[in-house]
């Protein structure tokens, strides 16, 4: 009965997944045990585990770490507002181990790899339809996912199968080989055994998305296998990489956007769907489930539009001058004013004198002086206006949650294949066939191609973050091109190496003291 009650909490826990066939049904204990024996109620099942895909979007954990502790988002202290050493601490590299929005990272892809531990243990009694194992070719999936960016972000894990269902007993620790092992075994596996996309609703794991993840692996095998900062001595994987690669681009289930900026609109999800999104996260404010307030982040509270008033406006999160100054101004994917005339701003970096919907030069709300938008800042103490702001994520000027964003999420999208093969066939010596990549994605953006003398890792490194800002990508690139590490703007210092891998939080050790700390970081007592 409590693994009855275990599973039946945290199918409460979780609201409708939208768009999709996953639907919460209330549950109580004296009637989880038939639904969950009922093959027909297997989307109960797999809900909380798609949730987790949700998390990744947090300004509580994943995201903000992920981001903050590169050069594409700082928060920084603006008089007693944003007054937190947690953030202070993630953008200069002086995290520990009591880090809060590390600790929240780790608790939160451990929870997704929990959840799909009960799916998998509950599904693996049903009879085994067809569509019973693409579910559980889903929930295996997910589950890689969690994975990997626990391998990724502290490389190691407790890992146990869905099989040890006693979470009285200690876990084993999986070492940064056995979780690569194990991630590439698994999505072997269950590659084809998953729909291909339009095989299952919008909004599902497909077999784009498991090959996107094999390739990501594969990309990052060198950083995986080798020594820190620059991995030459690891292992590589540029051939695998791009065989990946062309299943998914050739396949021909997805096509480039001709429209970049569509795909982060407020009302996105046919525009992704029929063009070049892999894993979309879907989110529905209405439904409870909206997704990271990101202009309420981000913007003055003076830039008031449509229903977002100026306490929705918080003036919190910027870019650095590292990243801004990597621009060409006149690529398209640095600014677009198709909805300045209902919000006042333009879409993409905000920098210079802002203004109203009505075209009034905005003043800072602290003393009056003109809303000028500047690229230096002090994480320890900037004045309003300073930081170059980012709207990547389109709002809704007449939404009715201005709390939250409405906008789904291309977690995986095929501009990430074509800039991944371009990086492969460049490391292995493939100029010709890495600068056709890259000029096809350009091309497609509107922006100026590439001469072959132009090309080289800092250009590819460049291009990922001009197409890839704020989308959870930065980190591990900035590891894989050697950049994590170098002192940079309100960073001056270079970080030390063994801080590629965040340490593990304190709350763990006080879980299970058998837990050991990363190297260089003060080992737990």
């Amino acid at each position: 009965m409590k693994k009855i009650f275990y599973i039946t909490l945290l199918i409460l826990s979780v609201g409708i997944y939208s768009c999709t066939d996953l639907e919460e049904e209330v549950l109580d204990e004296q009637n989880g045990s038939a639904i969950i024996a009922d093959s027909e109620n297997v989307g109960m099942l797999v809900a909380p585990a798609y949730t987790f895909l949700r998390d990744l979007q947090s300004r509580g954990a994943g995201w903000l770490a992920l981001e903050t502790c590169t050069d594409e988002v700082a928060f920084p202290t603006r008089g007693a507002n944003w007054n937190s050493s947690a953030y202070r601490n993630l953008f200069t590299h002086d995290y520990d181990a009591s880090n809060s929005y590390i600790k929240n990272t780790w608790n939160s892809y451990l929870i997704g790899f929990a959840r799909c531990n009960v799916a998998l243990y509950y599904m693996d009694q049903l009879e085994k339809t067809d569509e019973i194992n693409e579910y559980i070719a889903e929930v295996r999936f997910v589950r890689v996912l969690s994975m990997y960016l626990m391998n990724d972000c502290f490389g190691k894990m407790p890992y146990r199968e869905y099989t040890e269902y006693d979470y009285a007993a200690d876990p084993e620790y999986y070492t940064r080989a056995q979780i690569v092992a194990k991630m590439i075994s698994e999505l072997e596996e269950i590659i084809p055994e998953l729909a291909e996309k339009g095989g299952v609703p919008y909004g599902r794991v497909t077999r784009g998305a498991a090959q996107t993840l094999l390739a990501k692996i594969y990309l990052n095998y060198q950083v995986y296998t080798g020594t820190a900062p620059e991995f030459t001595d690891g292992d590589t994987k540029w051939d695998e990489t791009i065989s990946t690669c062309d299943d998914i681009i050739n396949s021909g289930l997805y096509s480039l956007a001709d429209d970049y900026w569509k795909l982060f609109l407020a009302d996105n999800a046919d525009y992704m769907n029929s063009t070049e999104t892999i894993l979309p996260i879907v989110y529905d404010s209405s439904l409870g489930i909206g997704g990271i307030p990101w202009v309420n982040m981000t913007l003055d509270y003076n830039q008031a539009f449509g229903t977002y008033s100026t306490s929705n406006l918080w003036n919190g999160c910027c870019t650095t001058p590292t990243f801004y100054e990597t621009w060409d101004q006149t690529d398209p994917r640095f600014s677009d004013d198709r909805l300045k005339s209902v919000t006042g701003f333009n879409l993409g970096l905000l920098v210079g004198q802002q203004y109203s919907t009505s075209g009034e030069a905005l003043v800072t709300k602290d003393g009056g002086r003109p809303l000028i938008f500047t690229p230096e800042f002090s994480v320890e103490n900037s004045l309003e206006e300073e930081g170059v702001r980012v709207v990547k994520y389109a709002p809704d000027a007449a939404t009715s949650y201005p709390g939250a964003s409405q906008n789904d999420w291309s977690y995986y999208r095929l501009a990430d294949v074509y800039l991944m093969r371009a990086e492969a066939k460049f490391r292995k010596g493939d100029t010709g066939g890495a600068l056709t990549d890259i000029n096809t994605l350009r091309s497609t953006r509107g922006a100026t191609t590439l001469n072959a003398g132009d090309l080289s890792l800092e250009a590819i490194y460049n291009e990922r973050g001009y197409e890839l800002y704020w989308e959870n990508s930065r980190r591990n690139d900035m590891i894989r091109f050697n950049k994590y590490c170098e002192a940079r703007y309100e960073k001056e210092e270079v970080t030390d190496t063994y801080k590629i891998l965040f340490p593990v939080p304190l709350t763990a050790y006080d879980a299970d003291k058998n837990i050991t700390q990363n190297p260089g970081y003060d080992a737990f007592n």
